[in-house]
C-alpha cells in the first residue's frame, strides 16, 4: 500500500520541482531574451549610441563675436552640437529651437549643458546675430580653418547630414539624432544622462 501511495505521490513532488524550476530560471530566461532582442523596458534612448565613442581632438575656434573658444570651453560641460550650412535654412533653424526648448526646460540643471552651432562656409554676421538674438545663450563657432574642417567631419563622418550630436564632459562624441528627433525625446535622454553622470 506504501508503493501505492509513493507511485501516486511522484507526479505531485515532480510538478513542485517543475514549478520551482519555473520560479528561478524564467526571470534569467527573460533578462536573457530581452538582452539579445534589445529590449529595454522603461529604458529606452531615443538616439543612436556612438560605439565606440570617438574621443575629440578639439581645436580652437573664434565665435562669431571673434573671441576665442578653446577645447577647455568644452570640457566639464555637456554639448549638443548641430554643424550647418552657413546660411542656417528653415529647418536648421527649427532645430535650434528644438535645442534651445531642450536646454531650459532641464531647469535647475541647464547650466550643466551648452547649445553649440557650427557653420560651414562663408558666414553671414548679420544672419549670425538674428540667429543670437533669437536663441539666448547660443554659441556659433564658423569652420573657417583646415583643423576645424577636420574636427566637422569627425561628426559628419558619424552621422547623416543634419544630426544632432551629444558630447560627453570628457570630449567623447556619444550619441546622435536624427533632425527630426522630437524634443520631448531628446529632453528624455539628456536628463537621463544628467542624472547618472559624474561630470558635467
Amino acid at each position: 500500500m506504501g508503493q501505492i501511495e509513493a507511485g501516486v505521490k511522484m507526479p505531485k513532488d515532480k510538478k513542485i520541482l517543475l514549478l520551482l524550476a519555473v520560479v528561478f530560471i524564467l526571470p534569467f530566461t527573460v533578462a536573457v531574451t530581452l538582452h539579445l532582442l534589445d529590449i529595454r523596458p522603461g529604458g529606452k534612448s531615443f538616439g543612436q549610441l556612438v560605439t565606440p565613442p570617438v574621443a575629440l581632438t578639439i581645436p580652437t575656434f573664434t565665435t562669431a563675436e571673434d573671441k576665442d573658444f578653446s577645447a577647455d570651453q568644452w570640457s566639464k560641460i555637456w554639448n549638443i552640437v548641430m554643424i550647418n550650412q552657413a546660411d542656417c535654412d528653415a529647418v536648421c533653424e527649427q532645430n535650434i529651437d528644438k535645442i534651445d526648448r531642450v536646454q531650459r526646460t532641464l531647469h535647475k540643471d541647464k547650466d550643466r549643458v551648452q547649445r553649440i552651432l557650427m557653420l560651414q562656409g562663408n558666414v553671414n554676421a548679420e544672419r549670425v546675430q538674428q540667429l543670437k538674438n533669437q536663441f539666448a545663450g547660443l554659441i556659433v563657432l564658423p569652420v573657417q580653418e583646415d583643423a576645424q574642417q577636420a574636427f566637422a567631419e569627425q561628426f559628419t563622418n558619424t552621422a547623416p547630414e543634419g544630426s544632432i550630436y551629444l558630447v560627453d564632459p570628457l570630449n567623447n562624441l556619444m550619441m546622435h539624432y536624427p533632425s527630426d528627433v522630437e524634443p520631448k525625446a531628446l529632453r528624455a535622454d539628456v536628463k537621463k544622462l544628467l542624472k547618472n553622470s559624474w561630470g558635467g
